[in-house]
Formats: C-alpha cells, structure tokens, sequence
C-alpha cells in the first residue's frame, strides 16, 4: 500500500504526529531527502522535507505533535513554521528531569520569600507549583495536583488581568 504524500498547502494548519522518531534519509537524482511519516487526520502520510524544514523538525520524536504551517514571507515565497502542541516537548522529560525540576523550583520559591523570621510552608508550595508551570511548559489543568491557593489565584479566563506589579504573586 503506497502511502499519501503530504503536500502542505499555504495558511493552512497542519497538525501531525511523528510515528518515528527519526526520518528516512536517503539520496535521489534531486540530492538528499528526509522522509517523514506522520499519522495526519487520522491516517498515516509521509513528507519530504526540505533542509530548512527538516531543521525544524529534527528536534521531534515519535508521538510528539506538531502544527506545521506553510506561510509565504514574500510574493511567491513560501517558509513553514513548527509549532509545538502542547506537551510535546515537556512530555519528553523523564523521572530525573523531573525530581531536578522539582529541587530547582522548591530553591527559587524559597530564595523568592527572602529571609523572613517564619516560613510559610502554603507560600512555598504556590510559588513551587507557579515555577513548575513555567519550566515544564503545562497548563494548569495538565499540572500535579495544584494547592487550593494557587487554583485559585489562577482562576478563570474572566478575571481581570494584575494592574500593577503588586498584583502579581512573585
């Protein structure tokens, strides 16, 4: 069974996932390809990529996901951009990535309270977890089970944005 090329087409969002970790590479009567094989709409397609593209796809691996996006920058002239789905990258990290994070974000929320004469352990747990947010890249509702008091101060899209930086938590 010949499986589909996908020709990307522009302003169009295509949102693939890497059934290899790697490409097929190989060399044909045009130069150097990399074939890609990606599962796209639900079924499997492959892609040749260009060097540029393939530079922007190497850093992937199987069951990442993409957004791959042909955009024309100039009259006629087209680049694609790779946007990451969320968790792709931040889904590659493993147990000891993760405890480091962990030890790396407890040491900032500490070092944020400054040197006060009692520690509070509730203040260190929500600034911890508002680190861990922003290292490992997950959206509140994919992240460890959050403190009552930082779902709260996260709280909906509907509330007003800080005004000033004494609104902020850190």
């Amino acid at each position: 069974m010949d499986v589909p090329t996908l020709k990307p087409k522009a302003n169009i969002d295509h949102i693939v996932e890497f059934l290899y970790d790697n490409p097929r590479e190989g060399t044909n009567d045009y130069g150097v390809y990399h074939r890609y094989a990606f599962k796209y709409n639900g079924d499997e397609v492959g892609l040749f990529a260009t060097d540029a593209l393939h530079a922007k796809l190497a850093m992937f691996h199987k069951g990442d996901r993409v957004n791959i996006r042909k955009e024309e920058y100039e009259p006629g002239k087209f680049g694609f951009n790779v946007i990451p789905y969320p968790r792709s990258i931040a889904s590659k990290t493993d147990d000891k990535t993760k405890d480091i994070h962990r030890q790396v974000c407890l040491k900032l929320a500490v070092q944020s309270m400054g040197t006060p004469e009692v520690i509070d352990f509730e203040m260190v747990k929500v600034r911890m977890e508002g680190f861990l947010i922003i290292l490992d890249g997950l959206p509140p509702d994919e992240s460890v089970q959050m403190s009552p008091v930082l779902s709260s101060f996260l709280g909906t899209d509907n509330d007003p944005p800080p005004i000033d930086d004494d609104d902020l938590l850190f």
